[in-house]
């Protein structure tokens, strides 16, 4: 399952793992210019492979090439609907360069603080999503409320809890080591997540596309 970064502010696997700025999300978004069904853009051939068998587009660190990209991509983003990809959007905005890639799909999550003042400011910033298109739910990093008080305060479903482990972090960034990386508390729970994902686009046999923040 690809990975597609799409945040308007810039990458950042690229210089997390070492990796050339190409092939990318630059090169996805040139091939979707076309605009023809029929000329379907690659998306595997704009991805490159992460220690441990990932597929990532990844995004320039500069904003303003990643920003133009996806921007070209927001407008076609039919290169997303070939299976299942997950596409993070970073902080995206109403008229941001991301908003048409949230419009086009059917699933978005979105990542918040479980601090009670942060929940607050989600359910007051994030209802333009629910006119966006796709169906919403939260993966809450940390906190002290169960997961019905913290829905009851968002108005949202809480699909994953997140656990603040340092150790994952550190190798999701290029820094750790990976051994024993599978028992981290962080990848059991996104392994959670997807899961939870998965079964919520069943029975659809149609491509879907994940927003992750």
């Amino acid at each position: 399952m690809p990975i597609v970064e799409a945040d308007a502010s810039g990458g950042d696997v690229a210089p997390w793992w070492h990796l050339p700025p190409w092939p990318g999300v630059v090169d996805l978004a040139a091939s979707s210019r076309s605009g023809q069904d029929h000329d379907r853009p690659d998306l595997t051939s704009a991805t490159q492979v992460l220690p441990g068998g990932a597929r990532v587009c990844v995004a320039p660190s500069s904003a303003d090439r990643t920003s133009a990209a996806l921007e070209l991509l927001s407008q076609n983003p039919k290169a997303l609907r070939e299976g299942t990809s997950i596409v993070d959007l970073g902080r995206v905005r109403p008229q941001g360069p991301s908003a048409g890639l949230l419009a086009a799909s059917d699933l978005a999550v979105l990542v918040c603080s479980g601090d009670i003042a942060q929940l607050k400011r989600v359910k007051e910033s994030a209802g333009w999503m629910f006119r966006a298109g796709p169906h919403v739910g939260l993966a809450v990093v940390g906190g002290r409320g169960s997961e019905a008080e913290i829905s009851e305060v968002v108005g949202l479903p809480v699909w994953a809890r997140l656990p603040r482990d340092d150790k994952a972090a550190r190798f999701l960034t290029g820094q750790g080591d990976a051994a024993r990386i599978h028992r981290r508390p962080l990848i059991r729970a996104a392994r959670s997540l997807a899961a939870t994902l998965h079964s919520r686009t069943q029975p659809a046999e149609t491509g879907q596309v994940e927003e992750v923040r």
